[in-house]
């Protein structure tokens, strides 16, 4: 299956890129066309992933700041087709959006994503190697937090340096004795001061929201409880080790 990962250029293709947000995630928070062709116009990206001329993922990024004043390119979508998330087309797509930053002279990328979704972390965290120090409660609603069920949508908020990690990843080892910020969901966030430390997660986030809603909306407070006391103790998220659903924190100054 031969994957070219292009620039989205005519109207059919931004078209297309409408499409396929709704696809992944419906209706409600669609970025239109014009939004889309100004910031591809204006130092942005509008990236995609085609098989022949069906247009079968896209990253959307721009140009911004960081709170100190550094340029940076902030993605603010990345969505493949359902069916092909296993044929790294995401990657690939990511790779590419690397590079467009870095021939801008930019050495740094962000994104936010869901911390519960296991999937996600493995990807962002694991594969690509980004970090986090940056926890964002309830960035798209609703408000009040809790209406009809509806949970909060944290996210984490990643750090992806494009040339070199301002932190390295310890070795498997230092990680396997590293306590648990969480041994229990019923307990409050375990900060030892161990210089490395580990916070799990659900293993299916999706599959608990469907079958025990309750149980859903006590992880996403746990978990935002977890990560924030971490991050206010200057823990940053180095990794995730997928077979035990668990973010690895190390402290730098340790």
């Amino acid at each position: 299956m031969h994957i070219d990962i292009r620039p989205i250029e005519t109207y059919a293709e931004y078209r297309a890129c409408e499409q396929l947000q709704k696809l992944v995630w419906g209706d409600e928070f669609v970025v239109p066309l014009n939004v889309l062709t100004t910031v591809q116009r204006n130092g942005g990206l509008v990236l995609g992933a085609f098989i022949g001329q069906e247009l079968v993922g896209f990253v959307f990024g721009f140009l911004a700041r960081t709170a100190d004043g550094r340029l940076k390119h902030a993605s603010h979508m990345a969505a493949v087709r359902p069916d092909l998330r296993d044929s790294r087309i995401g990657e690939r797509l990511k790779r590419a959006q690397r590079e467009f930053a870095l021939a801008q002279d930019l050495e740094l990328m962000t994104w936010t994503f869901d911390p519960l979704l296991a999937r996600n972390a493995h990807f962002n965290i694991h594969k690509l190697g980004a970090i986090c120090r940056t926890y964002l409660r309830n960035v798209y609603g609703p408000e009040p937090e809790l209406v009809d069920g509806i949970l909060p949508s944290d996210r984490f908020q990643v750090e992806w340096w494009l040339v070199q990690s301002p932190i390295t990843r310890p070795a498997a080892e230092l990680i396997a004795t590293a306590p648990l910020i969480n041994p229990s969901l019923d307990a409050p966030p375990h900060i030892t001061g161990a210089p490395i430390l580990r916070l799990r997660i659900p293993s299916d986030f999706a599959k608990l929201q469907q079958h025990d809603p309750s149980a859903a909306q006590a992880w996403r407070y746990h978990v935002r409880a977890c990560a924030e006391a971490a991050f206010a103790a200057n823990y940053v998220v180095v990794d995730f080790i997928r077979s035990e659903s668990q973010y690895v924190l190390v402290k730098p100054d340790a």
